[in-house]
């Protein structure tokens, strides 16, 4: 398992091959104007290049679903990034097949919701991605996220189960929904046959159980020791552990030491 990083400028890329890092993960535009925001692959390649990277993935930030199901923009919008993503192969690294990130936000919000709706919106939105997916040699890593639709390994296994396809896959940050949704060990276990890549942050909890705060690997109450050897466990041939929410080069060195303590057991 190698570690990757989100991109900046926190250690010059030139730098982060011999700070241990073999990957990174970019985006894909996000928010209004999202698509003119995207980067193009000379871009995408000159970015990689400069640290001698691998791609652990491309990431979506998109809804795919509203209060009353499907939005139709968000899902044709996946479908043409997935064959974007797809043209990226050549930087794929370890990975069997490039992967592309969903990461949804919030569970949708608004007088009338239909949450029967919104599943099913889903269902039919992931199936039809996955379907072209399948075809472009591309996996879905849909990433768990506490209060959005996707909240829980639980859900994520409902879901997969209507969805049915190779192509649907878990991006697992366990501070994302880790033990207060699902017990971390319990997670790690029951989605290692979909898992394709790890995220690594923190989160620290309110008095009464809700998350408060998420910070850099080390800042919060993940226990990193039980994830990481879960992971090696579970989910040995994981190719990228990446980094995230780190904020200075100290939080990303401690990130990453915390980590390959974990890895040495």
């Amino acid at each position: 398992m190698k570690l990757g990083v989100m991109p900046g400028d926190i250690i010059p890329s030139s730098e982060l091959k011999a700070e241990g890092f073999d990957a990174m993960q970019l985006f894909w535009g996000k928010g209004d104007g999202a698509a003119a925001n995207d980067a193009e692959p000379a871009k995408i390649a000159a970015t990689l290049a400069a640290g001698n990277l691998d791609l652990a993935a491309m990431t979506l930030h998109i809804e795919l679903v509203g209060p009353h199901g499907r939005i139709d923009a968000d899902v044709e919008r996946a479908l043409e990034l997935v064959g974007r993503t797809a043209s990226l192969d050549i930087h794929k690294g370890d990975n069997p097949r490039s992967i592309l990130v969903w990461h949804p936000s919030g569970y949708p919000e608004s007088e009338g919701l239909d949450d029967r709706a919104i599943f099913d919106g889903l269902c039919g939105a992931l199936t039809e991605i996955c379907r072209v997916a399948e075809s472009s040699d591309v996996n879905i890593a849909v990433e768990i996220t506490r209060n959005s639709a996707v909240g829980s390994a639980e859900t994520f296994l409902h879901l997969a189960e209507h969805v049915d396809s190779s192509a649907l896959k878990v991006c697992i940050d366990a501070a994302n929904f880790c033990p207060d949704r699902t017990p971390l060990v319990r997670a790690i276990r029951r989605l290692a046959p979909y898992t394709v890549i790890a995220h690594g942050k923190d989160c620290s909890f309110k008095d009464n159980g809700e998350p408060d705060t998420y910070g850099p690997t080390g800042s919060g109450r993940l226990d990193y020791d039980t994830y990481i050897q879960s992971l090696l466990e579970f989910a040995p041939e994981l190719p990228y552990f990446v980094l995230e929410y780190y904020k200075s080069r100290e939080d990303l060195l401690k990130a990453r030491d915390i980590v390959l303590e974990a890895l040495a057991g």
